[in-house]
């Protein structure tokens, strides 16, 4: 009997985390190819349609979707809210990074160029606790504006850094730790997501290691596709890669893995637990039930 009961459990439990691991398609391929999830805390998901160049939001409690704002000259990427509830936006098109409020408002941009050449693709962003923002900046022109694939940093004040130029040939996805002291960053072009040590008097990066190692490289591709990240509460880190979620505990071993029907782009925590994992995934908006709590930035960050 008792052995019966453990294998009843054991079921339950199995059963359980399957389920809670089922992606659920929140849209009807409306979408061309959509990125930068962004929870604002209260109601919706604001992502971006890179060819369309909207900006679309998701209401978490009447499963709705509708038109933030449309952008036009930016052809917007990644998103993240400030401490403002404004949105930071990534110009993948245009090469900026601006404010914008949300229903699209231009605040201010924030910076279009390094060194006087403008910036060539930025892609993903994060935002720290006290306002400074990482971005990448990948490309594939030929030729390209800027001589290095980088990962920049605007101080606080609005100064422009190179926060590192640490081999990178498709810098991607960028997040910071949940205790704020280490950048992680992963490459498109590899299998390899990098952890920083963050310099918290100037947010200057130093120290790369590998974290983890992306495993869907037996599928015969070279690149890992690497894409957006996000993290929960205990530091388990969430990785988008081709056909999958791929999720690292906090010393960066692989855990476990949750498969979609086509390519994941980016992810992000919401709903008013942050128990919910919405990905963005090419065509289509999914959520995913999670046991687990999600962290945002950069409000969850410490001081």
């Amino acid at each position: 009997m008792k052995t019966k009961f453990l294998s009843l459990v054991i079921i339950i439990t199995f059963s359980y985390q399957v389920k809670a691991q089922t992606p659920v398609k929140l849209s009807t391929d409306q979408f061309r190819f959509i990125e930068g999830p962004a929870w604002d805390g209260a109601e919706f998901i604001y992502f971006s349609d890179i060819p369309d160049k909207k900006i679309y939001k998701y209401s978490v409690t009447n499963n709705t979707f509708s038109l933030a704002f449309d952008n036009n000259t930016d052809g917007c990427n990644g998103l993240m809210f400030d401490n403002d509830s404004n949105l930071i936006v990534c110009g993948f098109r245009a090469g900026n990074i601006a404010r914008r409020k949300i229903d699209g408002t231009l605040i201010e941009t924030l910076h279009s160029e390094y060194n006087g050449k403008r910036f060539d693709n930025p892609n993903d962003i994060c935002i720290d606790k006290k306002g400074g923002i990482y971005f990448t900046d990948p490309t594939r022109r030929n030729p390209p504006f800027q001589s290095a694939r980088s990962v920049y940093y605007i101080t606080p004040a609005g100064k422009l850094t190179v926060a590192t130029e640490s081999g990178f040939t498709f810098p991607n996805g960028v997040l910071i730790s949940i205790d704020g002291k280490h950048l992680f960053v992963n490459d498109s072009d590899t299998h390899d997501i990098y952890k920083f040590d963050i310099n918290p008097k100037d947010g200057t990066i130093s120290n790369k290691i590998v974290f983890a190692t992306i495993t869907n490289a037996n599928d015969g591709e070279v690149k890992s596709q690497a894409d957006g990240m996000a993290l929960d509460t205990e530091g388990n880190l969430y990785v988008a890669s081709k056909l999958t979620i791929q999720i690292f505990d906090k010393n960066g071993t692989k855990t476990g893995a949750i498969l979609f029907p086509e390519q994941t782009t980016n992810c992000t925590f919401g709903k008013s637990d942050k128990k919910t994992l919405f990905v963005t995934a090419t065509k289509n908006l999914y959520s995913v039930d999670l046991i687990k709590k999600g962290f945002q930035h950069p409000f969850d960050l410490p001081e």
